[in-house]
Formats: structure tokens, sequence, C-alpha cells
């Protein structure tokens, strides 16, 4: 239990709507994923899922997440600091293993043959998941997060 490393990726779109990504390496963590597909109307569609477990200390008030602060998804929006904060918001991405920490344009990874950075992602790695729920627990600190 909490052996895995994994990548979180927030997503930030600016007041000109250009979406950047910031990837935090969080170590000790549990990660539970569950291969499936589905039989849809044209073919077998991925029904893969997640359940990410993200253990926190609470110092001063703040929840800190592997020396991060964390922020919740409104306030991590507005913050200068996003390289040194995370927070866990649907829409955003995490992945198995690490990734390099640096921030990351989606224009950079939008082409022909990809829908921007999450589309590359996915192609290229296994255990890739958008995140669909987060919940938080305080008896035994962590957050809760499922992917799809």
């Amino acid at each position: 239990m909490y052996d895995k490393t994994v990548t979180v990726f927030n997503k930030y779109t600016d007041k000109n709507d250009a979406i950047y990504w910031y990837p935090h390496v969080i170590s000790g963590v549990t990660l539970i994923t569950d291969k499936a597909a589905n039989v849809a109307k044209t073919g077998l569609d991925t029904a893969d899922t997640a359940n990410l477990h993200v253990p926190f200390k609470v110092r001063e008030g703040e929840r800190i997440v592997c020396n991060l602060s964390y922020l919740t998804p409104k306030v991590w929006k507005t913050t200068e600091n996003k390289e040194n904060s995370i927070t866990f918001s649907t829409g955003d991405i995490f992945m198995e293993g690490e990734y390099p920490e640096t921030v990351i344009a989606d224009e950079d990874y939008t082409s022909r043959t990809n829908k921007g950075f999450y589309d590359y992602l996915n192609k290229k790695m296994d255990n890739v998941f958008l995140i669909t729920s987060v919940g938080s627990y305080t008896l035994i600190p962590h957050f809760e997060i499922g992917g799809k």
C-alpha cells in the first residue's frame, strides 16, 4: 500500500484560452486500475478505470501532498505559485510513473494526429487517466481520486 509513483497534470487555461499543464510527481500513493472494454455501436470502447489514493499531512491547518501545498481547484487557478502547489480537479490528468516536471503548452502537442497533450500522452503511455471524481478524508488523511 502507498508504494506507487504517479504524475498529476493540473490543467490551467489562461485569459487567451491557451491551455497549460503543470506536472507534479507524487510518490507513496496507491493506484488501483481496472482494465475493461465495453461494446459500443462502433466496436470496442475502453472502460479502463483507476482509483488513486493520495495521503496528505496537515501542517498549520494546510494540507500538504508530497511537499506541495494542496489548494482547492478555484484557488489553485488564481495562484501565482502553480509549480509549488497542487489541486485535484475533474479535467486534470494523472498517469502511473514519473514525467518531467516542466510546464507543458497544450498547443505544442496539437497536430493532425493529436488533439492536444492528453491525447498525445494517452497514445504514448499506459495507465493515463482523466480525473472524474475527488474525495477528501480526514480520519486517515488522504484523497481518493477516480479516473477514467
